[in-house]
């Protein structure tokens, strides 16, 4: 048994001194990464823009909209997307919400351009009304959505926030005076 496991020791050695040799730069060394530049907001979305938007989509109503979202009582989303075929292209539009006439939909207050860009999509963020700290948040949103990421920003780590306090984008409207809506069909 001694005699079997002689050669594996003499093998190991041998293999351990030429890593420690590379190692200590007396061997072969590994070729050099290229330096990355540009951050992770600025990578570029892969996929078509039906699906990026969809993405977007399905998280902005889930956590912007959301039973908690800090969207749902004073704004209202609407968006606007062309059929794969005609390419794509989609709008995500953030409205200010207007109790007080039939049409609830009030000003836009910031919008997302979604457009084909050979085998990526571009995403354009539009911010009109919105406070400086929401929007960004909302587009970092928007970017991990766009690239397949999930989940809702930490209120903790400088996201969102439930209250309204300094992300407020709109004095609270007055309950009195609301008129009801009622859907028209198209």
């Amino acid at each position: 048994m001694r005699s079997l496991l002689r050669p594996i020791l003499i093998g190991l050695t041998a293999i351990s001194g030429v890593a420690i040799g590379s190692c200590s730069g007396n061997g072969p060394s590994l070729p050099s990464l290229p330096e990355l530049i540009g951050t992770v907001s600025e990578a570029p979305i892969v996929g078509p823009p039906t699906e990026v938007y969809e993405r977007i989509a399905r998280g902005a109503l889930a956590c912007w909209f959301g039973a908690s979202g800090p969207l749902k009582t004073g704004f209202m989303y609407h968006a606007e997307a062309d059929p794969p075929g005609k390419g794509g292209k989609a709008e995500i539009t953030i409205h200010e919400r207007n109790r007080l006439s039939d049409n609830p939909k009030g000003a836009a207050v910031y919008k997302i351009a979604i457009t084909p860009d050979n085998e990526r999509t571009t995403l354009i963020f539009e911010n009109l009304k919105l406070p400086e700290p929401m929007a960004l948040a909302m587009e970092a949103d928007a970017r991990r959505w766009g690239a397949g990421g999930f989940g809702c920003a930490d209120a903790q780590s400088g996201g969102w926030s439930e209250n309204r306090g300094d992300n407020a984008a709109a004095p609270a409207i007055p309950k009195e005076g609301k008129k009801k809506h009622t859907p028209k069909g198209d």
